[in-house]
């Protein structure tokens, strides 16, 4: 905005001096020439003007894009994490242990009903006696499962992409930057639970783009953007694994 008032007040101030230039010097020989610089000093400002408001526009639409990728690249690792945990009970220390994983560890498809059977311990204890059924004697409600089989963890959450052996760089544009991930496990009354962070610079993120603007996103700080200079997912001192993303650049759920 500074710009644009920069740029309006000097092209108000540069065409009232050559309007009175043109007052006093004009001839009906030179008249043509001045009318076509008038126009192009006023053609160029206008241009200067056009861009310093469209360039808000377009770098908050950049912004969104390369957010978006970067968001993206989280809810893969965050996926990749919750099968790993679900099957090894803690999280992959590496990418290069989390991409083993994903290549190499099933699912087991389970099954489970819920169901009612008799309560033998229980009509015992009151001593009734029931038949094979249970009919007049106590039920409990018991949820048997059965295995249907396993399919690999790369087909449940990559099918037939191999992005996941890149987890460990976010490609924007021409440049990559890394992505850092760390883990570790903090005691709550007296259990261990396993912790996971997973970080991306913004600063590298938006590599290359208006620097003034990017100065001002530095300084954001709404629950409509993401706040702070990192892109974070998870912590290592609580147990969550929530982003601090809001969900306009993709699910945080």
């Amino acid at each position: 905005m500074l710009k644009l008032a920069i740029f309006f007040v000097l092209l108000i101030i540069v065409i009232f001096a050559l309007v009175k230039i043109f007052d006093k010097i004009a001839t009906p020989k030179n008249r043509i020439f001045f009318s076509i610089l008038l126009w192009i000093v006023s053609g160029v400002f206008g241009y200067l003007i056009y861009s310093s408001v469209m360039a808000p526009i377009r770098f908050d639409e950049e912004k969104a894009i390369r957010y978006e990728t970067a968001v993206n690249k989280m809810q893969d690792i965050k996926k990749s994490q919750m099968a790993y945990k679900s099957i090894k009970g803690n999280y992959a220390p590496t990418f290069d242990s989390l991409v083993n994983f994903i290549e190499t560890a099933r699912f087991e498809i389970i099954t489970r009903k819920d169901t009612s059977v008799p309560d033998v311990a229980r009509n015992a204890a009151f001593r009734i006696t029931t038949d094979a059924s249970g009919k007049g004697g106590y039920f409990k409600d018991e949820v048997v499962t059965r295995s249907l089989g396993f399919k690999a963890v790369k087909d449940s959450l990559f099918k037939n992409s191999e992005r996941y052996k890149r987890m460990n760089v976010l490609k924007i544009k021409d440049f990559e930057v890394p992505v850092s991930m760390k883990t570790s496990s903090i005691i709550v009354k007296d259990k261990a639970f396993p912790t996971l962070q997973v970080e991306i610079d913004k600063n590298a993120v938006l590599k290359g783009m208006d620097e003034d603007l990017l100065e001002q996103e530095k300084k954001k700080v709404s629950i409509d953007e993401i706040n702070g200079d990192k892109i974070v997912l998870g912590s290592l001192e609580d147990v969550t694994l929530t982003g601090n993303w809001p969900k306009k650049y993709g699910s945080n759920d």
